[in-house]
């Protein structure tokens, strides 16, 4: 049973992407795990005081109250948009990069599907900081969505790679079990500078090879400028996920922490897919 963790900060950024993967899912055997982590934090007298609070453990109020919102969020959720799947919800005192790694290994955790920004994104951030140090903790493939984004099925996966990266089925099996579920196309994006290597033909059979039962097509282009072929394909070439290993190199951060919004363009309307090497 595929296993989804869906952290929320309820805001409508972490709403939408949970929509967008209980729809995702919808025809799927699995379990939603519903994750809110609170920070630590100290309390003024004062607000005790005012709270009512005095004398009490606060944060087992604070973790009793959030269930209980937490639990009314994930039941509300699953009888709009769920399809009769197994939940269950976690409310963590800490923050939510380091928790998300520690629920992940403990809940045996397959994805993790998220918003790109939180409650207090700026409309000029593309990740939040909480959405790349999660990608960056490399403890599970996730799924960033924009929060403006509705899912309307997948019919074309563009997969941006060197081709230097020996995959395995580690690194493919995300990819190819989105494609089983959405019966969908992988566009295998190359972009080459001096021509292939031996290593990088090597692995292209082997990609070719891996996703031989589905449609698969290849492209090779010829640029330096990295981010403004990846975005010029999918203007031309529409895709309605972008798969990306994040590998030691990071591609990931080359491609996204750039200062001028070309480089950035094409993420704000695609959900992006980043796999740990």
């Amino acid at each position: 049973m595929t296993s989804i963790l869906l952290p929320t900060d309820f805001s409508q950024n972490s709403e939408n992407a949970i929509k967008y993967a209980l729809e995702f899912y919808k025809d799927e055997d699995c379990r939603f795990h519903f994750l809110h982590c609170y920070p630590p934090v100290i309390f003024s007298y004062e607000y005790q005081i005012e709270k009512g609070l005095v004398g009490k453990n606060i944060h087992e109020v604070i973790q009793a109250e959030t269930r209980e919102r937490l639990y009314d969020f994930a039941f509300s959720m699953m009888g709009n948009y769920g399809n009769n799947q197994e939940f269950e919800i976690e409310v963590i005192k800490g923050f939510l990069p380091d928790q998300i790694a520690h629920v992940t290994s403990q809940n045996n955790i397959d994805l993790i599907v998220m918003g790109t920004k939180g409650e207090t994104g700026s409309d000029r951030v593309v990740f939040g900081t909480n959405t790349i140090q999660v990608i960056n903790k490399r403890c599970c493939p996730v799924v960033a969505v924009p929060g403006d984004y509705k899912f309307n099925g997948i019919q074309n996966i563009l997969f941006p790679s060197d081709l230097n990266l020996s995959f395995s089925y580690n690194h493919l099996k995300t990819i190819v079990k989105v494609l089983e579920l959405h019966q969908s196309k992988i566009n295998i994006l190359h972009i080459s500078l001096k021509g292939l290597t031996s290593t990088q033909r090597r692995h292209k059979v082997l990609l070719k090879e891996a996703f031989s039962d589905f449609k698969t097509n290849i492209v090779i282009k010829e640029d330096k400028n990295i981010t403004d072929i990846i975005y010029d394909y999918q203007q031309e070439n529409e895709s309605e996920l972008l798969a990306m290993i994040n590998n030691k190199r990071m591609f990931f951060e080359n491609l996204f922490f750039k200062p001028t919004i070309s480089k950035i363009a094409m993420h704000l309307s695609t959900p992006f897919l980043v796999i740990p090497a």
